[in-house]
């Protein structure tokens, strides 16, 4: 592994920053508490910046209209975006459409790219990724998928109901997990628009974090008629599909949540430099110093070890091991980092008038979203005790 970042890469990534810096942070100021999200014609605006800039949908090649950065860069890049909660939506590579741009290129036909992939490129529409369900459906055990479809003819009929599906609300497609004839061996991606006869958005589900553009949302699918052609791949690759798209996702995840804890980190040494206490700033204090050590050090482990999964897959080997790792120990720095900061700010780390508490609640989510750390950790020690992966 060479950790050399290659300068355009790295003049890249300063360039970002400046402008999450000087841009995009300004802007948290119209973030609104109540609902969870920005005004959209501030985010609509700060979009087009982006794209006069070129920095638009950066992880996505140069054919496509981003800036043709491999897994590595990307991650480098994301892990500036991540410092602002607001900034992966106007950059055009927020969840769930980063990860569903890739899924699509992958695995879409050409008529089904022009439809949808080609405008979430440009910004013109957004999609959801419909696969956690309510119990007793698929959560973290896959095998409990409940939603069905049933061939009829040349179309499939769609029956079943999802939660916490991000950013359907106004969304223009979903990418739908279903069985096939109850089949779970049979499990499909289907391409459903969200004015299909039969589907209904039933709520956007009231959450302690950000409810971002679109909300998280509970769904249901009650005879929903999907062609033939808006299968996404084939018959029975859902699940193989899925690890395509979650992997990478989850590394860009891993990159944003470093980058949030980098941030959260700067403010509380911001706060510790400048309050006084018992005649002396708390930065001076080597209890506090210690605190600043551990997390430090805690999210440079937990950096490297995201980079080192994004190699892996760049070059072609098996990183599910190291991508699980990544997952639970980047969810877990982020977690620890941002209470360690409004612990230093206190009172004022805990109010809004700094963004730690919206930090906080957001950060929550990372520990449970693509996959709990506890099924993580079962996972990483089942492939080490069976000896599928070892040193």
């Amino acid at each position: 592994m060479d950790f050399e970042i290659p300068q355009e890469v790295e003049t890249l990534r300063k360039n970002i920053q400046n402008f999450i810096t000087n841009e995009i942070i300004p802007l948290e100021k119209h973030y609104d508490y109540e609902k969870g999200r920005m005004p959209e014609d501030i985010n609509q605006q700060a979009r087009a910046k982006v794209k006069a800039l070129g920095y638009w949908t950066p992880h996505l090649p140069k054919s496509e209209g981003g800036l043709g950065l491999d897994l590595i860069g990307t991650c480098i890049i994301f892990s500036e975006l991540g410092r602002s909660p607001i900034a992966p939506y106007i950059f055009n590579c927020d969840a769930p459409d980063e990860g569903n741009m890739h899924l699509l290129s992958l695995a879409a036909t050409e008529k089904q790219k022009e439809l949808i992939l080609h405008p979430l490129i440009k910004g013109d529409l957004r999609t959801g990724f419909a696969m956690t369900e309510p119990a007793p459906g698929a959560g973290s055990d896959p095998t409990s998928l409940q939603t069905n479809a049933e061939k009829q003819g040349d179309k499939y009929v769609i029956n079943g109901r999802k939660w916490y599906c991000t950013g359907a609300n106004g969304a223009k497609y979903l990418i739908v997990m279903a069985k096939v004839n109850g089949s779970f061996r049979k499990t499909t991606m289907f391409l459903v628009p969200t004015d299909a006869k039969g589907y209904t958005m039933v709520r956007e589900i009231e959450l302690m974090g950000s409810h971002g553009p679109g909300g998280h949302c509970e769904l249901n699918f009650e005879n929903v008629e999907v062609p033939e052609d808006m299968i996404l791949g084939r018959i029975g690759e859902g699940f193989r599909l899925s690890q395509e798209r979650l992997g990478p996702a989850r590394l860009t995840h891993c990159m944003r949540w470093t980058g949030m804890a980098r941030r959260a980190l700067s403010i509380a040494r911001s706060y510790a430099k400048e309050r006084q206490v018992f005649s002396s700033r708390i930065a001076d204090h080597q209890g506090i110093q210690w605190m600043f050590a551990e997390r430090a050090t805690e999210i440079e482990m937990a950096f490297l070890l995201t980079l080192k999964a994004a190699w892996l897959l760049k070059t072609g080997k098996d990183a599910r091991q190291e991508t699980s790792m990544a997952k639970w120990k980047v969810s877990e720095s982020l977690c620890n980092t941002i209470d360690m900061a409004i612990q230093i700010c206190g009172g004022k780390g805990y109010s809004r008038d700094l963004p730690l508490e919206l930090f906080y609640r957001d950060a929550r989510a990372a520990r449970i979203a693509d996959g709990p750390s506890e099924v993580h950790k079962m996972v990483i020690g089942r492939n080490y005790v069976s000896e599928k992966w070892d040193f």
